[in-house]
């Protein structure tokens, strides 16, 4: 009986010293955890940040690792079964541990002499998955131990299920089954089937072996596996067992992406979050968000970014710029940017060919000297100070000190309205139309021009300016919105990852023309683009009608960069090509004959697409439905009405033209009523004061409050 007592007095002692070294090692390693109610109740998984185009498509995913947040209810059934059958079955009923696996776990290990299994829970596996590292060591085990017994007290199964569905890692840095639904299948993970599903949670138990894209044999073998446990498991009835073990999986190919088969999933390639879908616009944003952001919010916190981008204009603007031809010339490239002129928001962007992240941005950055794309604000300026579209500005021999300036082509054609040379792109008319402003009154009216550099003297009226594609963006909107200037944005708003509005974007316009002048300056850049110098950027609607358009060509000295600017009733793109170095590029290039084209591929394929349907220019439309501009049939080179190379041109109101060519079919002797005469016709060449038919010398001989104007007119 002593010996009896005895033994139970040691057992009992073994038994207390076993509490007491397991209290202590409790004690060291809860301690080891500091504030572990707040750890586990304040946890929220590392969430990417979402960036979404104007129609909140996936533009790109901003993270250090690639994982998007998904509520329990929004998960596929199946796919919630498909992990309890295989990670946990007892999950709904046991209080978080396995203590079987546990027990199997510590056994293994300590005949082996080292950490070689695991045995965990759901909730094990969350916690180690959150808080813990993935080290193979006994006190690894205890603290999950210790943290599953908390999340259980914390959190309800479906909380902890929900937790883990999103925590869970299925290689190549991507987290949770949201992500890993669209990795592999390219679906939402609510849409999965059982057969996607049993797949999809066979994964993690090895991302590498179980990985699909390189080892399918294999994720299909676990597939069946976890298949019959669910089968087993009633979770699905033997219909459905049967249905699922026959569905297909193929590797994604470029036959069966565009034609699925039946009963068939895509398994598709892997989408690398080391490299930018959209670098560009990325980029952007991520700068942006870096001004109010920390990097822990931008890359952790799940924010939902909303773009101004459309992704199809993207796309298709990406696709044409960079399979154009010119630039398989390996030191040319260039730069396009679309933008909303009503909202200044940034349509699509291309930073130039095959644009990486990081990239030297060209669409934003390149500041170019921008050539006769620069010319519209030189005849805007002059509309605003006494000249029309009718007005006539000699085209001819001019210097100015010791510069002889000339025509692209070295011809002139004399006589020249303002329309037509804007739409020849002629570069004496130009000249002599900012010699007549003065060079510091136009510097004064073109203040809210967004340039690269000043205006300094008559060479700004062929382009010497500096500007870059974003900012002739900007500045050619006002011909599209009736005179306002809008400044670019391209984040419509912010919310976090409950769906909360942090952030909303407020347009910024501001009104620095009128709408009249804008609009006739519209009507002329309709003209360049319907017969003048950007006749190869015209655009049809998908019943071969041309549509509405406008636009403007640049070139600048021996064609070191070549633009096209378009616009149309929606959207203004701007485009060009040239070397980085600024080098000349050899052989006849220029905006017409090199961008054009390119622009007008832009948005043919567009409309032939489906995606863009132009309208009308508002502004001019309504200007003409309530008279401020009126159409007149003015002859091109004289200025008159219904001449003999007359074309529909419009004018404002109250500055009409009112003499007809017709007046003066035998020159100005029949204003007197004077058929003919050698003598009346030696006054036509040799005078300089006749002007749309008026002659303004008074009885006295002296020249009327109008001869300056005469004077401008004919370069004096």
């Amino acid at each position: 009986m002593k010996k009896i007592i005895l033994l139970a007095k040691m057992v009992g002692a073994l038994c207390l010293i076993f509490l007491v070294l397991i209290l202590g090692v409790y004690i060291k390693y809860r301690l080891e955890l500091k504030d572990i109610q707040s750890l586990v109740e304040d946890y929220k998984p590392s969430v990417a940040t979402t960036i979404y185009d104007k129609n909140n498509k996936v533009v790109d995913i901003l993270a250090a690792e690639d994982r998007e947040v998904v509520k329990l209810s929004e998960v596929s059934p199946y796919l919630k079964d498909a992990f309890i059958s295989i990670e946990d079955k007892q999950f709904y009923s046991h209080h978080g541990l396995h203590f079987k696996g546990i027990f199997r776990a510590i056994v293994t290990n300590l005949l082996s002499r080292k950490a070689s299994q695991g045995g965990s829970s759901i909730t094990q596996q969350l916690a180690k998955n959150a808080f813990l590292t993935s080290e193979r060591k006994i006190s690894r085990k205890i603290k999950e131990a210790i943290l599953t017994y908390q999340m259980e007290r914390t959190y309800t199964k479906d909380e902890i299920l929900e937790k883990y569905l999103n925590e869970i890692y299925f290689g190549s840095g991507s987290y949770g089954v949201k992500s890993a639904a669209y990795q592999f299948f390219r679906k939402d993970v609510k849409d999965l089937n059982i057969a996607e599903a049993a797949l999809l949670a066979g994964i993690p138990n090895r991302p590498t072996k179980y990985d699909p894209t390189k080892n399918l044999e294999n994720a299909l073998e676990r597939q069946q596996i976890i298949l019959k446990e669910m089968y087993n498991d009633g979770k699905i009835t033997e219909e459905e067992y049967e249905k699922a073990k026959k569905h297909k999986f193929e590797l994604e190919n470029e036959d069966n992406i565009k034609n699925i088969p039946k009963d068939t999933t895509i398994i598709y390639n892997k989408i690398s979050k080391k490299s930018l879908n959209n670098p560009e616009l990325t980029t952007i944003v991520e700068t942006f968000l870096a001004d109010i952001y920390d990097e822990e919010k931008i890359y952790t916190s799940g924010l939902k970014i909303y773009t101004t981008i459309d992704l199809d204009f993207q796309k298709t603007a990406k696709e044409t710029f960079n399979s154009y031809e010119y630039f398989k010339n390996k030191d040319i490239n260039g730069a396009m940017v679309t933008l909303d002129p009503f909202t200044g928001a940034i349509v699509s962007i291309v930073g130039g060919k095959d644009f990486k992240a990081k990239n030297f941005d060209r669409a934003l950055m390149a500041r170019r000297q921008m050539g006769s794309s620069f010319k519209p604000f030189v005849y805007l300026d002059a509309l605003q100070n006494g000249f029309e579209a009718y007005s006539v500005v000699v085209n001819d021999y001019a210097s100015f000190g010791n510069w002889i300036p000339k025509n692209d082509d070295g011809k002139y054609t004399y006589n020249s309205t303002l329309v037509n040379s804007l739409n020849l792109s002629l570069n004496i008319p130009a000249i002599k139309l900012l010699n007549s402003i003065g060079v510091e009154k136009f510097k004064e009216d073109s203040k809210n021009i967004k340039l690269s550099s000043e205006i300094k003297d008559l060479t700004a009226a062929l382009g010497s300016v500096d500007a870059t594609p974003l900012e002739t963006a900007t500045n050619f909107s006002i011909f599209v919105n009736g005179g306002y200037l809008v400044k670019p944005n391209i984040i419509r708003e912010i919310r976090d990852n409950q769906d909360i509005l942090i952030y909303t974007n407020e347009i910024e316009k501001t009104k620095v023309y009128e709408s009249v002048d804008t609009s006739a300056v519209t009507a002329m850049l309709k003209n360049v683009v319907s017969n003048g110098t950007a006749s190869r950027a015209r655009v049809y609607d998908k019943q071969g009608r041309p549509i509405e358009q406008g636009g403007k060509t640049g070139t600048t000295n021996q064609n070191r960069t070549v633009w096209f600017v378009g616009i149309t009733p929606e959207y203004v793109t701007v485009s060009y090509i040239g070397r980085d170095d600024n080098k000349p590029m050899y052989g006849k290039i220029t905006g017409g004959s090199a961008v054009a084209p390119m622009w007008a591929k832009y948005y043919q394929t567009l409309i032939n697409k489906g995606y863009y349907t132009p309208g009308k220019f508002e502004f001019l439309e309504n200007a003409i439905e309530t008279g401020d501009l009126v159409k007149q049939n003015i002859d091109i080179y004289t200025g008159l009405l219904d001449g003999t190379n007359s074309k529909e041109i419009v004018v404002r109101k109250g500055r009409l033209q009112v003499e007809s060519s017709e007046k003066y079919r035998n020159g100005i002797a029949s204003v007197f009523g004077i058929e003919g005469g050698i003598g009346v016709e030696e006054n036509i060449e040799n005078s300089d004061e006749v002007v749309d038919g008026e002659n303004n010398e008074n009885a006295n001989g002296e020249t009327s409050e109008g001869d300056g104007l005469i004077n401008r007119l004919f370069g004096e």
